[in-house]
């Protein structure tokens, strides 16, 4: 079958109900922009801008995805195969029946084009050094890691300032309450509510109402447990601090890059007396 051909006369006969549909779709018609030559072949425009662009075509639904289905049947490349992929999934706007048949066909398509990438099954992708270079040069320069200007305290002051005095709408107060909600535990002893994370180290077992309260056992610190210690030893001057806000202060950057650090046992560690 001449999949090409098929796919031309469907491109031809859209594209000559173009200015009909564009009426229809401010009516609230409801149709999809689509590259007649696809994106990854060259094709130019935006398909949420059919207008003035001969390469965008205004679909149905249904005839997206048989395009789609057509030009993975042409050309059988990744591709054409993720494009079709996509055509699968719905959003409140596009909610798509798929025959059994095009469902199975687009699975399978996109199982064989990944076959020996990092999505596959005990494979690896496989990255050539010019890959590796041009990654390397999109990277230089943007503000990751300790780089970040919102880790530094000068630019976090500044936030602070500019949000004194923002008052929360009842909506945003509300929605904040609710979610501090789905996550807090009544403690059974002391009948309180706490957030789930801190709740079993402190309540639960460890509560001072109960009558059966467990000892915490503090366990080596060289074993990595990090539990009562709050002094910093700077490994570069031999220095100590009372804590980790303290040491962050004098590096001029957010405390959080020091806990970093201390996890990685860069320039600092724990200090016990």
């Amino acid at each position: 079958m001449d999949y090409k051909k098929i796919y031309d006369n469907l491109m031809e006969s859209r594209l000559s109900m173009k200015e009909e549909r564009l009426s229809q779709k401010k009516d609230g018609v409801y149709f999809e922009g689509h590259h007649i030559i696809p994106k990854s072949k060259g094709g130019l425009g935006i398909s949420t801008k059919p207008k003035n662009n001969p390469n965008i075509v205004l679909l149905t639904a249904r005839e997206h995805f048989l395009a789609h289905w057509l030009l993975w049947r042409i050309y059988r490349d990744r591709q054409s195969a993720l494009a079709f992929h996509k055509m699968m999934s719905s959003t409140k706007n596009t909610k798509r029946i798929t025959s059994s048949r095009g469902y199975e066909e687009a699975r399978e398509a996109f199982r064989i084009t990944n076959i020996g990438n990092q999505y596959g099954k005990g494979k690896t992708k496989v990255i050539s050094e010019e890959q590796k270079k041009r990654q390397s040069e999109l990277m230089k320069g943007r503000n990751l890691g300790d780089n970040n200007p919102s880790k530094r305290l000068d630019v976090r002051k500044k936030i602070s300032e500019k949000l004194k005095g923002v008052k929360k709408t009842p909506e945003q107060i509300e929605k904040l309450r609710k979610r501090s909600l789905e996550y807090k535990v009544e403690c059974p002893h002391c009948k309180r509510c706490f957030d789930t994370r801190n709740a079993k180290k402190w309540h639960f077992d460890y509560c001072s109402l109960n009558l059966n309260k467990k000892e915490r056992v503090k366990t080596n610190f060289s074993e990595g447990n990090t539990y009562g210690c709050k002094k910093v030893l700077d490994l570069t001057t031999n220095q100590t601090y009372s804590s980790v806000k303290e040491i962050a202060e004098i590096y001029k950057v957010h405390y959080s890059t020091i806990t970093r650090w201390l996890k990685k046992g860069i320039k600092m560690k724990y200090f016990v007396e």
